[in-house]
């Protein structure tokens, strides 16, 4: 089982520097997955996929880019999240106990962050309603002596 960081950017042009600054942080390119698209998948339907996701209201250019990198130990966490955050990551993911090569599909990946995306909704805090009031009624003297 293996612990990866998924992330996805803004445009697949951006694939072959995440690339080159990943190997240059010390990952084999047997350590991580650019998922590029072969059929262009239109951008309402990523946007909205990606709304009902995350409820994040970011509109997500038509080529965006999905990488997966298997971390190992915390500096190899700390190098791919910095390799994220120079490549202006849009969102991240950390998934735990997982088969790398299970990861090789970007479908299981989708699901994974769709399931977790749902577990981490949650319960709403509990709303205290109050009995109506009136206002100023009756109650309230104002300069009167009683």
């Amino acid at each position: 089982m293996a612990t990866i960081i998924t992330g996805l950017f803004n445009s697949q042009s951006q694939s072959k520097k995440i690339s080159e600054d990943l190997e240059h942080a010390g990952f084999n390119d047997s350590d991580y997955i650019v998922y590029l698209h072969t059929e262009p998948i239109a951008k309402e339907v990523k946007t909205s996929i990606w709304r009902s996701f995350f409820n994040d209201e970011a509109s997500l250019e038509d080529d965006s880019l999905a990488v997966s990198v298997k971390v190992t130990e915390k500096d190899s966490i700390e190098k791919a999240n910095q390799v994220f955050a120079d490549n202006k990551v849009i969102h991240q993911n950390l998934i735990e106990n997982i088969e790398f090569k299970d990861a090789q599909s970007l479908d299981y990946i989708k699901r994974i962050v769709a399931l977790r995306a749902k577990s981490e909704i949650y319960s709403s805090p509990e709303v205290k309603h109050h009995d109506p009031h009136s206002g100023i009624n009756s109650e309230v003297n104002f300069g009167k002596d009683e």
